[in-house]
């Protein structure tokens, strides 16, 4: 167990983790060992688990891939354990807004006050409109910061958005289109 509360520590300390997400996630990896949900998995994949759950609950956008890759777990080991985590731990998790992505992303980005503001102006518009159903939340906050960059006559690379958002620039710049038509411009 000591192994994989110091792989939830290091995790927490590398990505910059609030106190509460920590204290869950040492929770819940605790609560996997003892109930036997984890038996047969590595300390990795139960530290990454246990991260990417407490963060879910309190809708950190990390993505699974990003914790896995921390720890140097396997994907399929670790979506196996994240299943059974859920299910017999009784644990219901937050999907992640696009907005909870974009105040994830901007301040990596160092993004001004009033871009941020008039992106979640833009994200609202999205909602009422109905236009964010089915998006990636990721890509939608990513296509909004760019807008609402490009509007603000504040223009950000497309390219670095997309790489610290973790997205493709194609899916920010298409989105990014359809958001400046669903806003009243024509085209880029």
């Amino acid at each position: 167990m000591r192994r994989v509360l110091d792989l939830v520590d290091g995790v927490s300390r590398e990505f910059n983790l609030p106190s509460l997400v920590i204290l869950e996630a040492r929770d819940i990896a605790k609560r996997a060992i003892s109930e036997e949900v984890a038996f047969g998995f590595r300390p990795e994949d139960v530290a990454a688990v246990s991260v990417y759950v407490a963060c879910r609950r309190h809708r950190v956008p990390l993505l699974l891939r990003e914790v896995i890759s921390a720890v140097k777990s396997e994907r399929r080991r670790a979506l196996s354990l994240y299943k059974r985590i859920l299910s017999y731990l009784g644990i219901s998790v937050n999907i992640p807004k696009p907005e909870d992505h974009l105040y994830y992303i901007a301040p990596k980005l160092n993004i001004d006050r009033d871009v941020i503001e008039h992106a979640v102006k833009l994200l609202n518009e999205a909602n009422k409109t109905g236009f964010s159903v089915g998006k990636n939340p990721r890509v939608l906050a990513a296509a909004a910061l760019y807008t609402a960059g490009i509007l603000a006559n504040k223009p950000m690379s497309v390219k670095n958005i997309a790489s610290v958002s973790k997205v493709t620039t194609v899916a920010v710049k298409l989105l990014s289109k359809r958001l400046l038509e669903l806003v009243g411009f024509k085209s880029i």
